[in-house]
């Protein structure tokens, strides 16, 4: 089972192999190989420092992150929209076809134009494509 914050979700779709540091690139591939090889994988959604935070250089000793009120906007966002529960496992699958039924440009943008990754596109790219499962 993996923990993930909830907007990691969206993060995790428009992945492109870059990243903040090389650690936290080497951690992300691990990861979305991870989910993207085997969907059945169970997922349990969090608000709080995850596997993917671990090697983040915003990370403050494991415990939060420096955009703190950011990131907790975002996963509230996310939570809200694809009406997810804190705290509850769900096989990554299920999430994907959530997302999917759920998202439009406009809710996309809503969530995550505040974050710096926005404007490369790549997110929205994966968020637009079907899914496939």
């Amino acid at each position: 089972m993996l923990t993930l914050r909830a907007h990691h979700l969206l993060c995790i779709q428009g992945y492109k192999g870059h990243g903040y540091s090389k650690d936290f690139t080497k951690n992300m591939d691990k990861i979305v190989y991870a989910l993207k090889n085997d969907p059945s994988i169970q997922v349990k959604i969090i608000t709080k420092t995850d596997i993917i935070c671990s090697c983040c250089p915003h990370n403050i000793g494991g415990k939060s992150c420096e955009h703190r009120y950011k990131v907790d906007y975002l996963d509230k966002k996310v939570l809200d929209l694809f009406q997810i529960e804190k705290n509850k496992v769900y096989y990554y699958k299920d999430l994907l076809n959530i997302i999917h039924k759920k998202i439009t440009y406009e809710s996309f943008k809503n969530i995550c134009s505040i974050c710096q990754w926005f404007h490369y596109g790549y997110c929205k790219k994966g968020l637009t494509q079907p899914s496939q499962f």
